[in-house]
C-alpha cells in the first residue's frame, strides 16, 4: 500500500521488501537495485526522503531503471548490510547488480538535478565506480579516465584514494588542462588556499568564460565564506591574518555578494577580538537588512553569550523574533531555543521556564544540566514570599540561573499532583532539583532569606549532603555511623516518614557514649525520631543529667516538656477538645515531678489553659492578668493562641484584654 502510494503520487517508489527480495526482483526485471542507507537522526536523510525522492521527476528518473528500497542501518537488516557494504556516512545510496556486487556509490544528497547527474555515472559501466577501480589496479589509466575516477571517489566520499589520485592527476596536468569544463568537478572541491582555488582566482576571466560566472561565483563565495567561518574556531591559526588576506583578494576580484563577505569579515574580527558591544550592533544591522548569513551572526553571538550583562542581552533578546521569522522552518525551534538563554541572561531574578515536566528534562539530557523544581501551592505564605520576594532578587536569580533550568509547577493543579506524588512533596514550598536522567539528586523543605537560600542550594553539588547521592550510598549497603547520622539528618529536613527507619538502624549500632553526643541531639532533640514510650525517649529521661552537662539543662528541659507544652497550647488555643481538667490536673503534676527549669513558664501556661477550660471569659482574663507576666518571651505567643478564646468577649472585656496585651507584649 505504501508503495502504490509513492508510486501515485510521481516520486520514487520504494519497495517494502527484503535486500534478497530486492535482488531477484531486480534479476527477473532486468534491473539494477538502487539502495537508500539512512539513520533516523540523520538530517540529509530526511530531506533526502521528505523533499528530493516524492518529486515526480524523481520517480520518471528512478522507477524505471532500479528497484529501489531503502533500510534504517540501525534496525532490521541495516546494520548487517552496512557491514557488509562498508558503509560510514550517511545518507549512503548503492547502485547493485542483481548478483548483490556494488556498481557504483554515492555519499551524501544534494538537489535532484544534480543528485540525478552523480547517479547516472552509476548507470553508465565506464564511469561507474566498480569499472573504474578496476581500471586503475590495471594501471591503464589516461588523463581523462583519471578525472573521471577523482569525481567517483568523491562522490563515494573515498578521501584517502581521492587524494591519491589527485597527486597523480597534478604530476600529468597542466593549468590549462584544469581550467577546462572537465576538470570543474575536481577542482570546485579544492579548499581556500588550495594551489587550485589560486588558479581560479588568478584566471578568473577564463574560468568564467569556460565554466560559467555563476558557478565559479558560487564557488568562490562559498570558498571564502567557510574560510571566513574557520577564522573564528577555536584553534585557528593566524585568524587576523587570514581576514586581512582575504578582505585583500575581495578588494581585487569581480564577485557577486562581495559586500556580504566583507561584512562577514567585520562579524569575525569582532569575533575574535570578543567585541562584544561589535558583535551586537552588526547582529543589529543583520536584523534589519535581512541578512542570509543568519548561521554566522548566531555563532557569533554565541561566542559571547557567556560574557553579556544583563543589558546586552536584552538588547540581544530583542532581536529574537526577527531572526526566528528570517530563519527556515527547520531552523525556527533552534533559533527560539537560542534566544531564550539570553532572555535569561537578561532577567532579574529566578527565570522561570514554562516547560512541561517532559520537555524540560529533554532540555536538560541536551545541555546537561539540573531542574530546579519549584513545588509550591496558592494558599501558602512560605511559598508566595519566596515567589515574590526571594526569587526575585538578582543574586538569587544569577545563581540558580546559572546553574540550573528553573521550572514552577501548582502541585493542586495540572502536573502538579502527579509530580508531588513522583517527588514525595509532603510540605510547601519543596524544591526539588532533578537529574538530567530524571532522578532526583537533592530536595529542600522550606524556603529562606537570599544567600542562606543559595548556600541550601548548593547542597546538591556535594554528595556528602545531597540527598539523592545519599540514597545511593545507602541502597549500595553503606552503614557507616557517620553516614547514617547525615543521611537521616537530611531525610528529617525534608520531612521524609522514613527518617525514623534509618535513625532507629544508627541507634542499634551506636554506643552510649556516641549517643549522648552533640552529634546525636537531632534525634533524642526531636520528638518525633524519640516519641513518648519508645525506646530513645527511655534513654533520654534515664539518662537526662548526663544529657544535662553534654547538651545543657535548658535544651534537655525544654525537649522533656515539648510535648506537655503543646498540649497546653491547644487547649489555649481552643482546639484541646480531648484534653480535659483532669489530664491538665495529670500535666501539672508531670511537671512538678520532672523539676524542669522551665517550671513556671509551664504552670502559668497550664493556669490559664484551665481558665480556657471554664469558658468563662472574665476567668480566663483573671487568670491573664496573673500569670501572662511570669511568661516573658512566650507572652506574646500566649497572647495570639488565646484570640479566638476571646472572641465572643463584649466590649468592656475586649477593653480589659488590649490592657493585659499592652502591658505584657508592649503591643
Amino acid at each position: 500500500m505504501l508503495s502504490l502510494t509513492a508510486f501515485c503520487q510521481g516520486g520514487v517508489n520504494f519497495e517494502h521488501i527484503t535486500f534478497d527480495e530486492a535482488l531477484a526482483k531486480a534479476k527477473a526485471e532486468n534491473k539494477l537495485v538502487f539502495m537508500d542507507c539512512y539513520t533516523s537522526w540523520c538530517g540529509p536523510c530526511k530531506y533526502m526522503s521528505e523533499t528530493i525522492f516524492p518529486q515526480e521527476k524523481a520517480g520518471e528518473f528512478f522507477n524505471p531503471k532500479f528497484v529501489c528500497v531503502k533500510f534504517d542501518m540501525e534496525k532490521g537488516e541495516g546494520p548487517e548490510l552496512g557491514k557488509k557494504f562498508g558503509v560510514r556516512a550517511y545518507p549512503t545510496f548503492l547502485i547493485l547488480r542483481p548478483d548483490g556486487s556494488v556498481q557504483h556509490k554515492v555519499v551524501g544528497g544534494g538537489d535532484l538535478e544534480g543528485f540525478i547527474a552523480r547517479v547516472e555515472k552509476g548507470l553508465n559501466e565506464k564511469t561507474s565506480l566498480d569499472y573504474l577501480n578496476k581500471l586503475y589496479e590495471k594501471g591503464k589509466m589516461n588523463k581523462k579516465q583519471l578525472m573521471a575516477y577523482q569525481i567517483a571517489l568523491n562522490d563515494a566520499y573515498e578521501q584517502a584514494k581521492s587524494e591519491k589520485v589527485g597527486e597523480e592527476l597534478n604530476k600529468i596536468l597542466k593549468d590549462k588542462d584544469k581550467m577546462k569544463k572537465e576538470f570543474w568537478p575536481i577542482l570546485e572541491e579544492s579548499p581556500y588556499g588550495s594551489d587550485n582555488f589560486k588558479l581560479v582566482v588568478n584566471n578568473l576571466a577564463v574560468f568564467n568564460k569556460n565554466i560559467g560566472k555563476e558557478k565559479v561565483d558560487a564557488y568562490l563565495y562559498g570558498n571564502y565564506s567557510q574560510a571566513i567561518d574557520n577564522t573564528t574556531r577555536r584553534n585557528a591559526k593566524e585568524p587576523a591574518k587570514t581576514l586581512e588576506q582575504i578582505r585583500q583578494e575581495l578588494t581585487n576580484i569581480d564577485l557577486e555578494n562581495k559586500d556580504q563577505l566583507m561584512s562577514k569579515i567585520e562579524l569575525a574580527q569582532a569575533t575574535i577580538d570578543q567585541n562584544v558591544d561589535k558583535i551586537i550592533s552588526l547582529a543589529e544591522q543583520a536584523a534589519e537588512t535581512k541578512s542570509e548569513e543568519l548561521w554566522s551572526i548566531v555563532n557569533a553571538l554565541n561566542s559571547i553569550s557567556s560574557k553579556v550583562n544583563k543589558a546586552e542581552a536584552g538588547r540581544i533578546v530583542t532581536l529574537g523574533d526577527k531572526f526566528i521569522a528570517n530563519s527556515p522552518e527547520n531552523g525556527k525551534a533552534y533559533m527560539t531555543n537560542f534566544f531564550e538563554k539570553f532572555k535569561v541572561a537578561a532577567h532579574v531574578g529566578v527565570y522561570f521556564y514554562e516547560l512541561s515536566y517532559e520537555d524540560a528534562l529533554k532540555m536538560a539530557k541536551q545541555q546537561g544540566r539540573k531542574l530546579f523544581i519549584d513545588c509550591y501551592t496558592t494558599w501558602c505564605g512560605p511559598c508566595k514570599y519566596m515567589s515574590e520576594t526571594v526569587f526575585k532578587q538578582e543574586n538569587v536569580g544569577d545563581f540558580l540561573n546559572q546553574n540550573f533550568i528553573c521550572l514552577k509547577y501548582d502541585m493542586e493543579k495540572g502536573e502538579g499532583p502527579e509530580l508531588a506524588k513522583k517527588f514525595g512533596v509532603r510540605a510547601y514550598p519543596t524544591f526539588v532539583i532533578v537529574n538530567p536522567d530524571g532522578t532526583i539528586r537533592h530536595k529542600l523543605v522550606g524556603g529562606g532569606e537570599g544567600e542562606k537560600f543559595i548556600e541550601r542550594v548548593k547542597e546538591s553539588f556535594d554528595d556528602n549532603k545531597a540527598l539523592g547521592a545519599l540514597d545511593a550510598k545507602y541502597n549500595s549497603g553503606n552503614r557507616d555511623k557517620a553516614f547514617l547520622s547525615q543521611y537521616a539528618q537530611v531525610m528529617v529536613a525534608n520531612y521524609d516518614p522514613n527518617a525514623k527507619a534509618i535513625v532507629d538502624e544508627l541507634l542499634k549500632i551506636s554506643t552510649d557514649e556516641e549517643k549522648l553526643s552533640e552529634d546525636y541531639w537531632f534525634i533524642f532533640g526531636n520528638s518525633e525520631l524519640s516519641p513518648k514510650d519508645s525506646e530513645a525517649a527511655k534513654f533520654l529521661t534515664d539518662n537526662r543529667s548526663k544529657f544535662n552537662e553534654t547538651i545543657g539543662k535548658e535544651k534537655v528541659d525544654s525537649r522533656l516538656s515539648e510535648g506537655l507544652f503543646r498540649e497546653i497550647l491547644m487547649v489555649i488555643a481552643g482546639r484541646g477538645q480531648k484534653t480535659d481538667v483532669k489530664r491538665l490536673d495529670a500535666i501539672g503534676r508531670e511537671v512538678k515531678a520532672l523539676k524542669l527549669s522551665n517550671e513556671k513558664t509551664l504552670l502559668s501556661s497550664l493556669a490559664i489553659a484551665k481558665a480556657v477550660k471554664t469558658e468563662n471569659i472574665d476567668k480566663i482574663l483573671t487568670a491573664c492578668e496573673k500569670e501572662l507576666p511570669k511568661l516573658g518571651k512566650d507572652s506574646q505567643m500566649i497572647a495570639y493562641y488565646l484570640s479566638g478564646s476571646l472572641a465572643k468577649a463584649n466590649d468592656t472585656q475586649k477593653a480589659r484584654w488590649q490592657k493585659i496585651v499592652q502591658a505584657n507584649t508592649g503591643k
